[in-house]
């Protein structure tokens, strides 16, 4: 899947690319930030973490939305994959409502 690109200005190193709606996991060059993401999402405790299936939609609304940047939320600041899978936390622009409601449905 090819990811939208654009390049860096200023003081970037020349040819130097930022990845919009780009996942760290997706990252050429992230392995180790993505490393210590997945990490982290690991060692959460089981009733703190979103099921797979919530949290694979909850990443796909961010990547549909214009404030990824890099794995991170310009919204907010967080890295999106952390976010995602914490099952108490949404979406600052509402874009995780369709997918939580969906995760309610799939529970009954």
């Amino acid at each position: 899947m090819e990811q939208e690109r654009t390049a860096r200005t200023g003081s970037e190193p020349q040819g130097k690319r930022i990845c919009r709606r780009c996942l760290t996991r997706e990252m050429a060059g992230q392995e180790r930030t993505y490393e210590t993401i997945r990490q982290y999402i690991d060692g959460l405790d089981s009733s703190e973490r979103a099921d797979g299936k919530l949290y694979e939609r909850r990443l796909e609304g961010c990547k549909a939305c214009e404030k990824l940047l890099e794995g991170m939320c310009l919204a907010c600041g967080c890295y999106v994959e952390i976010r995602a899978a914490k099952a108490s936390q949404d979406c600052p622009y509402g874009r995780w409502k369709s997918c939580d409601v969906e995760d309610q449905t799939d529970q009954v």
